[in-house]
């Protein structure tokens, strides 16, 4: 099963009591936060208003709130104001595992005396974002839909941080669920989350990142997720991105384009399942106008054009400039989508393209790495990974009656999938009306799949697609109840050692960073871990049965900072 345990490092807890509001504070920086009722106050916006000096600025403006849950009910926390950045900087919000239910807290709008929820939940136009360890609900107490964002995104350079978060229920209208306007320089690591019936009114509308700006994003980072019934995009953009990584996601059935950045520059998407993408297909009989990030008769997955007006000012970038990686990827169409297709173009107007993996004029770039570019598509292969029937079967009666009703229709504004009228008991559709009395978290699905061949399939050897379904394939366990002050990296134990080995790693801060083993002649043998890891202490179970006896060194680097040791493999 998805692993469900979040384990945060945060300081011993010393209660006290604060201008009378529902919160417990510990050390200047922890503060943490009580149940919260959805009828009277504090709530959560509350607290974080309220956690300021006479003059309005916080307390501290690095304060963590900690949802922390106790008893055996699970708690909610109810928002019922925006969240606007400009007044608070940095915001940091961590959820608490209950320790009866197994639960994480839940985030939900609260409905106002006039009838109206946040719109959006944060807005930043300046500083960082981090959510960690929440369920973020997308439905008011009464059962109604929003229609509305989670977050917005208007000044330069910030970063939002979304880690082992589930996205539940929401639903775009005409926006997406994080819009991304006028400014440039912004970052978005999304790690170890699921995203369900992330869903829009106005199809194709309702990406879960969307880019409008002026300028650039520097990274969108998306490592170990899973999108479950995703309407729209996964990402997009107006501009581009000067790196975009796509690693270890599993992507069950989506309507919409997944990705859809053209002008990608330097992108590595690796080890993905792609289950029942593109759902809505493309019809040759319509405009030749652009649509799913290429010509309507051509739905492709990888989306890759030429440079195009980023070889102009101010960009000057040349095709020698791309480093784009497509490696060790699966994908399927199963049989209802594609007998859904062929059925329709049989009675109807045989018009419907089958989307592919990487079109025509995709796979004429790779091949000629035009301009002297550097492009690489290796081991992508047409696979159906297993995923059990009992999920498969409801998920995709719904995800075809969908595709039915909006070709019939012309467009599907009346329809929301999958959540549709003619499906309602759909165990997988959205958010069961009782969920605060049956307590149906964490999510009722589960990815692993049948398929032995692909848990070994990774470019590292690890199992394609999230790891979370898989987690002993992480080989790495959080240390709570402790914050680092330094970066530093242990002596492994044993050592000499054979096969195995443990490393303690200390992150004093949040960021990009790697675990690499390398031989006497300095040559990369084994990749422990990279990527987007939140500040913390970890401790990683290094195997090397693989590899013969000997010396090896390992180095621990997180931006500028790097540290190496030395290692003994004795056999």
């Amino acid at each position: 099963m998805r692993a469900t345990i979040i384990a945060i490092s945060l300081a011993v807890v010393t209660l006290l009591a604060v201008s009378g509001q529902s919160f417990a504070q510990t050390a200047a920086d922890t503060m943490y936060v009580s149940a919260l009722n959805a009828n009277g106050q504090p709530n959560l916006f509350n607290v974080i208003t309220g956690d300021t000096t006479a003059t309005g600025q916080r307390q501290d403006v690095n304060r963590v709130y900690v949802l922390q849950q106790t008893g055996s009910v699970d708690t909610v926390y109810y928002l019922n104001n925006t969240i606007t950045m400009n007044q608070y900087y940095n915001l940091t919000i961590v959820g608490k595992i209950n320790p009866t239910t197994g639960h994480p807290p839940v985030i939900e709008p609260i409905v106002n005396a006039d009838n109206t929820t946040p719109d959006p939940f944060v807005a930043c136009d300046t500083g960082n974002v981090t959510i960690q360890g929440c369920y973020l609900l997308g439905e008011r107490p009464d059962g109604v839909a929003l229609t509305t964002t989670l977050m917005t995104e208007t000044g330069n350079n910030v970063t939002l941080r979304l880690d082992h978060d589930v996205i539940d229920d929401w639903y775009g209208g005409n926006t997406n669920l994080i819009q991304h306007n006028n400014s440039i320089g912004a970052n978005l690591f999304i790690t170890n989350c699921e995203f369900r019936n992330v869903q829009s009114y106005q199809w194709p509308k309702g990406a879960i990142y969307w880019e409008l700006t002026k300028g650039p994003v520097d990274t969108l980072w998306y490592e170990n997720n899973t999108f479950f019934c995703v309407n729209g995009s996964y990402f997009g953009s107006n501009w581009y991105a000067e790196y975009i990584r796509f690693d270890h996601n599993t992507c069950f059935l989506n309507s919409g384009p997944p990705m859809k950045v053209q002008q990608a520059v330097n992108e590595d998407i690796e080890n993905n399942i792609f289950y029942g993408l593109l759902a809505h297909t493309g019809d040759s009989t319509l405009a030749n106008t652009s649509q799913f990030g290429g010509k309507i008769d051509n739905p492709t997955l990888v989306v890759l054009d030429t440079l195009g007006a980023l070889t102009l000012p101010p960009f000057n970038l040349t095709e020698a400039d791309r480093h784009v990686n497509v490696l060790n990827n699966v994908y399927c169409w199963p049989a209802p989508l594609v007998n859904f297709w062929t059925q329709y173009n049989d009675t109807t107007h045989d018009s419907l393209i089958i989307p592919v993996f990487m079109n025509a004029n995709t796979q004429a770039l790779f091949k000629s790495e035009k301009g002297g570019s550097h492009l690489v598509a290796a081991n992508n292969d047409s696979v159906d990974p297993g995923f059990a029937s009992s999920l498969t079967g409801p998920a995709l009666d719904s995800l075809v009656e969908y595709e039915h009703l909006q070709w019939l229709n012309g467009d599907a504004s009346n329809y929301i999938w999958p959540q549709l009228p003619t499906d309602p008991t759909n165990l997988f559709a959205g958010v069961p009306k009782n969920w605060q009395q049956t307590q149906g978290y964490p999510v009722p699905e589960n990815l692993t799949y049948s398929d032995q061949a692909l848990l070994t399939a990774g470019t590292d050897g690890k199992p394609l697609g999230d790891l979370n379904w898989y987690p002993s394939a992480l080989a790495v366990k959080q240390v709570p109840n402790e914050i680092p002050t330094q970066f530093t990296l242990s002596q492994n134990y044993p050592n000499p050692f054979n096969p195995t080995t443990d490393v303690k790693v200390s992150l004093k801060q949040a960021g990009v960073m790697s675990l690499k083993i390398y031989n006497v002649l300095g040559q990369l043998v084994q990749v422990v871990d990279q990527g987007f890891r939140p500040a913390g202490i970890y401790v990683y179970n290094v195997n090397m049965d693989k590899y013969s006896s000997g010396v090896y060194f390992y180095t621990l680097q997180e931006g500028a900072n790097v540290i190496t040791k030395k290692l003994v493999l004795l056999k």
